[in-house]
């Protein structure tokens, strides 16, 4: 599906999980996106990031912005993915195949005490490592990833960092089939921010929660969802033109 000029797979979680599957038992490297508000606005102003987004072997929306835009302006019912639970379908993919997975991101700690909570969450899972996003040494932590042998990158670093990383460094880890980013994932996961409760999140108001719970990001929040409001409302009326 064609989301404001970005590509998104709409896709049940069990069909995404077969996807996934098939990817670890493949031979080629693959990388998946999880596009929300903000991305599809970066892509308008980011030829490189549009393209690494709409080159991507999976595209998954990860916000409510893009589940939005599909029913105003597709006329169509997408598929919603947190990357939490991205990260949880994965990992526990990863248990069941014995496959490892390495997490790369976020603050100091952060990614190692996510790697324990999704040890906890998931039995026989096998975390090959975990490095901090911030201040990193290039060259040692694509170090670490290959000599880990992880099958799986989790990476957090940000919206368009985390997919230019990945889609530049990625030939590099020949041993990771699949590569993902996944922002703030690994915040919730290892507790160091709470998560919304079930029912926003089932709302699509998770990003209101976050708002509160995380005032920081307002500006961030309220750029997505007016940014992303102005454009679903330009299409509409560019659509609406008779040429």
């Amino acid at each position: 599906m064609n989301v404001l000029g970005v590509k998104i797979d709409n896709l049940s979680s069990e069909e995404i999980k077969n996807k996934l599957s098939g990817f670890l038992s493949g031979l080629r490297q693959h990388y998946v996106v999880l596009p929300y508000s903000l991305f599809l606005l970066r892509a308008r102003q980011d030829a490189e990031f549009k393209n690494i987004l709409n080159n991507a072997s999976l595209s998954l929306s990860d916000g409510i912005g893009p589940v939005w835009a599909a029913k105003i302006l597709n006329r169509e019912k997408l598929n919603r993915l947190t990357g939490v639970d991205f990260v949880s379908l994965i990992c526990s993919l990863a248990a069941e195949k014995d496959k490892k997975v390495f997490l790369f991101g976020g603050k100091t700690r952060t990614a190692q005490k996510a790697g324990l909570n999704l040890k906890k969450k998931f039995p026989g899972l096998t975390i090959a490592g975990a490095e901090t996003g911030y201040d990193f040494d290039n060259e040692a932590v694509l170090k670490k990833i290959s000599e880990s042998g992880a099958e799986i990158l989790l990476v957090a670093l940000g919206m368009g960092a985390q997919e230019k990383w990945i889609a530049k460094n990625l030939s590099r880890m020949p041993s990771v089939k699949i590569a993902a980013g996944v922002g703030g994932a690994f915040d919730f996961i290892s507790g160091r921010i709470r998560r919304a409760p079930k029912w926003m999140r089932r709302a699509g108001f998770e990003w209101l929660f976050r708002m509160f719970v995380q005032p920081e990001k307002i500006g961030r929040n309220l750029k997505a969802v007016f940014g992303l409001t102005l454009l679903i409302f330009w299409e509409l009326i560019f659509k609406s033109r008779d040429f």
